[in-house]
Formats: C-alpha cells, sequence, structure tokens
C-alpha cells in the first residue's frame, strides 16, 4: 500500500509466527498469548525498580519512571509504585477529561490546516498531523510544544528501542526538566505534577516521567492519523468519511492494521513456556501487537490484512488491554479524530502525491507522506 501501513519486517505482523528466542528474549506474536500476558500481573512484569543500583536510581530516564506505574507487582511481587501512581495519574487521563477537550482539538486542526492546506501540496505528517498532535499535547500539559518536541526529538534519536533498560538519563536532560518544572507559567497536567512532587505524592523523576511519556505519544498519535487518511485515500473512502463517528471508527482500523508502538516489552517474574520455548525468571519477553492485531479473533468480513473501517476493532491490541490499557487512549483518539475530520471537511479533494515511507522507531514515524489538495472551500482563517 502506499501509505506504508507495515514497514517491518513480514513476520512482525504474522500471528502464526510461533514463539522464538533471540539475543533480546522471547518475542510472542498470536492474539491470545499477547491478551493473556498483558493481563497477567503473575508471570510478567514491567517494573523492573529492584534491579536498580542505588547510584541508577538518581540518573533514571524518565520514562522509566513512568512505565514502572503501569505494573502491579515488582519483580519480587512487591506493589511497587503502581497504585499510588495510577491513583495520582488517573483524573488526567478520564474519557471524561479528553471529551471536554475536543473542541480545543478541533481548533488547533483548524488552525493548523489553512497554511499547509494553502500551499496546496504538503507532507501530511511532518507539516499537519505531528504538529497538531505536539500542539495537541502542549496545551494539555501545560508546557510549550518546543518542550513537547524536546521528548519526541530524544526518543528519535534512540533509533528503534532503548540500548539497555531500565534507561538511564543524561545530566543535560535532567538539568532540562528541572528547569522546566520549576517555571512559574506552568499550567495544567504540569503544574498539577509539580504540586504534587510538593505534597510529596510523586517523585521529582515520576513527574518529569509524566512530562516526557506523554509527549512522545506524538509521533503515535501523529502516525496514527497520517496513515487513516492514507487508507480512506487508498481505499476511495475519504470523501464518504467526514463525520468525527465515521473518522473514529477509521483511526481504531488504522491502528489495528498499522499500530505505530509494535511491540511492548515485559520481564518474566517466574518460570512458564511460551510453546516450546522455556521462558526463565528475569527474562525479557517482546509481545508483537502488530501481529496479534491480524489475529483478532471472530468473524471478519474483509482478512485482517485488510482495511476495513466497518470492522468490529473492539478486540484489537494497539491500545493494549486490561489494565494494561495505554492510560493516554482518549487524548490519542481526541487528537486524532480531529485532525482528520477537519482536512477530510475542508480538504475533499486530497490525493496522494506518490508513495509514503515511514520510518522504524520505538515509535514508528513517516519519513515522508506527500499530499496534494484543491480544497473545494478554504479552511477558516485563524484564531
Amino acid at each position: 500500500m502506499l501509505s506504508d501501513p507495515a514497514p517491518r519486517p513480514p513476520h512482525c505482523y504474522d500471528p502464526m509466527t510461533p514463539p522464538h528466542r533471540d539475543e533480546q528474549g522471547v518475542h510472542v506474536h498470536d492474539h491470545a498469548t499477547i491478551r493473556a500476558l498483558l493481563r497477567d500481573p503473575q508471570r510478567v512484569t514491567s517494573d523492573v525498580s529492584e534491579m536498580v543500583t542505588a547510584q541508577q536510581r538518581d540518573h533514571l530516564h524518565p520514562v522509566s519512571c513512568f512505565v514502572w506505574a503501569t505494573d502491579r507487582r515488582t519483580m519480587s511481587g512487591c506493589p511497587g509504585r503502581h497504585a499510588a501512581l495510577r491513583s495520582a495519574m488517573a483524573p488526567w487521563f478520564t474519557v471524561e477529561t479528553a471529551t471536554r477537550r475536543a473542541p480545543v482539538a478541533a481548533d488547533i486542526a483548524a488552525d493548523l490546516l489553512v497554511e499547509p492546506a494553502a500551499a496546496g501540496a504538503f507532507d501530511l505528517y511532518h507539516d499537519y498531523t505531528l504538529p497538531v498532535a505536539v500542539a495537541y499535547l502542549a496545551d494539555w500539559l501545560g508546557i510549550p510544544p518546543s518542550d513537547v518536541t524536546y521528548a519526541v526529538d530524544d526518543q528519535l534519536a534512540l533509533g528503534d528501542t532503548f540500548a539497555s533498560w531500565p534507561a538511564l538519563a543524561a545530566p543535560e536532560m535532567d538539568a532540562h526538566y528541572r528547569a522546566l518544572m520549576a517555571r512559574p507559567d506552568l499550567s495544567g497536567v504540569a503544574a498539577q505534577a509539580r504540586d504534587m512532587v510538593a505534597a510529596g505524592v510523586l517523585t521529582e523523576r515520576e513527574s518529569w516521567g509524566v512530562l516526557y511519556s506523554v509527549s512522545v505519544s506524538a509521533v503515535a498519535t501523529a502516525t496514527v492519523s497520517a496513515l487513516t487518511v492514507g487508507l480512506l485515500l487508498e481505499h476511495d473512502l475519504w470523501r464518504r468519511t467526514a463525520e468525527p463517528a465515521q473518522v473514529r471508527a477509521a483511526v481504531e482500523e488504522a491502528l489495528r492494521l498499522g499500530s505505530p508502538f509494535p511491540e511492548a516489552s515485559r520481564f518474566a517474574r517466574e518460570h512458564f513456556t511460551l510453546g516450546d520455548i522455556a521462558v526463565e525468571p528475569g527474562e525479557q519477553v517482546l509481545l508483537w501487537l502488530t501481529a496479534a492485531n491480524r489475529g483478532v479473533p471472530g468473524e471478519h468480513r474483509q482478512p485482517l490484512d485488510r482495511f476495513d473501517p466497518d470492522r468490529d476493532t473492539s478486540e484489537h491490541l494497539g491500545w493494549g488491554t486490561g489494565y494494561h490499557r495505554c492510560a493516554g487512549r482518549h487524548h490519542a483518539r481526541t487528537a486524532a479524530v480531529a485532525a482528520v475530520t477537519a482536512l477530510a471537511q475542508h480538504c475533499p479533494g486530497l490525493t496522494m502525491a506518490g508513495a509514503w515511507k515511514r520510518y522504524i522507531g520505538v515509535d514508528d514515524g513517516y519519513v515522508t507522506a506527500p499530499v496534494v489538495t484543491l480544497p473545494d472551500r478554504p479552511p477558516r482563517a485563524p484564531r
């Protein structure tokens, strides 16, 4: 497909690939096993805080602290920080919070569409969907867009994976986030996180972890937005998809088919087997969501390697599942739906101007996504 929904090797999208081990760990591809492991705090965890030395603890990368908030048990079975951090952060991520921000997302999308649409030819990802995602997250977090792109650029520099886990931060990153959180003009989530640090609810690094982890989600959100547009164009559905409800269904199906977040990593807490593979305690288990999403159970009108926005996507694992469901999914949907809806309503004549190309990263983005538009009516003037 021109929209490049599957930039990785074919086995990364094949749910029939059997479990296997390499230098990274044990790889799993089928939907049933991945769904079960994501919901199982007994066999696996992402909270490896007990593996960190006292010296490393003072230099943890912000993303490490945030990831640990997602698991109910440490390697030894202790509750860790999961319950406390989840409770503290929960109000930021509710569906009601994201729904209230839908008008903000719509305004951001409309404003940022003016310039590229007027140009006629533009890069959908770099000139529109990524700026929309960055602006939305910056407004929600209460920080400048440049601080969102700071985190995005850091993640892009990592390549397709962290060199080691748990990841450590450079002194320059510590200085950046310490200075950011000391600014008197903070608002939104950042200001609330700062107050939680003062109250002893969050640690300093946990507050940085919130800002970093939410900021880097701009890549996945922008990629899903762009991929949704590309798939609708390729399947001649663009002019029939201009309402938010239609767009939301297309966004979910695009995420299922071409998830920019390819795999989730966990560490074994105990011995268990996956097929013929004996998984040892402490061993990394890589759960390929891209493959699982092409093995979603149930009856399907179209094969699972095809785009079908009318498909029942309730069982796809692009957002995770159970208590490992992506905390920011409601905000990601809000921003993506706003971006695609504004484009569909104001640029019905949009066409692809060549093949698109994805890059492979911690989250996959686009190298290029050229489009051309001759809008039937001009976008509104900026606010």
